[in-house]
């Protein structure tokens, strides 16, 4: 049974998907998107950013460094927005990225990366890559070289923190510590089961949400199976150790699981969390909701135990 909190967490979640469509006027429909989707965490008042905010220019991409009092500068983690790679960005996760900082003792750096339609696919993997390179040498008091990095996200975040790895990995770049991809979007084409098992128990992503999000940001159907896009279908030899969270009331569960088999097939050390009766990117409703407590603290012990 839900607790309470998670209860009104699942109401915010339908109220959320109400508002998406409370204007009728498609020539206002993707700005109305975007404004609604900042307010996706926004469940309860005690949901909000617990640290400091300095915006900068990641190798000119958009990017805040979201600290707390603890903060390492030169432990640093690139977090990855959802959102579809249509909507989302920085200010609507700064609750997010703030308490994932406190809780790992990071630094975050949370980038606005570009979005579609405006841009399409490849753009968010390279404007990834850009900032991902910029943040090994650049901290968030200035220039200064890293000691730990990782990469984080959720949604498309998620999966675009797995592709752009791929990416750094083929390009023989610096690769992050670890990988810790939350709810990850993995594959372009809504196929797998949990579309349908969990279709009324997921509160926000539908399949046909997910396929009209594909269409978006990969208009050409041949690059939805490419790994940048779909990264269940990359190579995760000598890829880096990674954590993925996921709920079991999820319609992308299933990308998940198959992830982590793709990957620990390959021979990564890959950890599967998956939590009982959590929605969607459940963490970013810390502090409210004690899973999403616990969730942070598993992947800070994560992050200790891959330095």
């Amino acid at each position: 049974m839900s607790s309470e909190e998670n209860k009104k967490v699942i109401d915010h979640m339908n109220q959320t998907v109400s508002r998406f469509y409370s204007i009728e006027d498609e020539r206002l429909g993707m700005k109305h998107f975007r404004y609604v989707m900042d307010d996706y965490f926004a469940a309860d008042e005690s949901i909000k950013c617990c640290g400091s905010v300095k915006p900068v220019s990641a190798d000119g991409v958009y990017a805040l460094w979201v600290t707390t009092e603890n903060s390492d500068p030169k432990k640093r983690i690139l977090y990855l927005h959802g959102g579809g790679y249509v909507i989302g960005s920085v200010r609507g996760y700064l609750p997010l990225a703030s308490h994932l900082a406190k809780a790992t003792g990071a630094s975050v750096l949370l980038i606005d990366y570009s979005l579609s339609p405006e841009s399409i696919f490849p753009s968010a993997v390279n404007d990834a890559k850009s900032a991902y390179n910029w943040m090994l040498n650049n901290g968030p008091e200035g220039e200064e070289e890293k000691e730990k990095v990782y990469i984080s996200g959720d949604s498309a975040g998620g999966g675009l923190s797995v592709a752009t790895t791929l990416a750094i990995k083929d390009e023989n770049g610096i690769l992050p510590n670890a990988v810790l991809p939350i709810s990850p979007w993995a594959e372009m084409d809504p196929v797998s089961q949990s579309y349908d098992d969990n279709k009324d128990l997921d509160p926000f992503v539908s399949k046909d949400g997910i396929a009209w999000f594909a269409s978006v940001y990969t208009p050409e159907e041949g690059d939805r199976k490419n790994p940048y896009a779909s990264p269940i279908y990359g190579n995760f030899n000598n890829f880096p150790p990674m954590l993925i969270q996921v709920g079991t009331r999820e319609v992308l569960l299933d990308d998940s699981k198959k992830l982590a088999n793709k990957a620990e097939s390959a021979g990564c050390n890959v950890k599967l969390e998956v939590w009982d009766d959590m929605v969607h990117i459940f963490q970013g409703f810390a502090p409210f909701l004690p899973e999403a407590n616990d969730a942070l603290k598993s992947m800070s012990k994560f992050i200790d135990d891959n330095s």
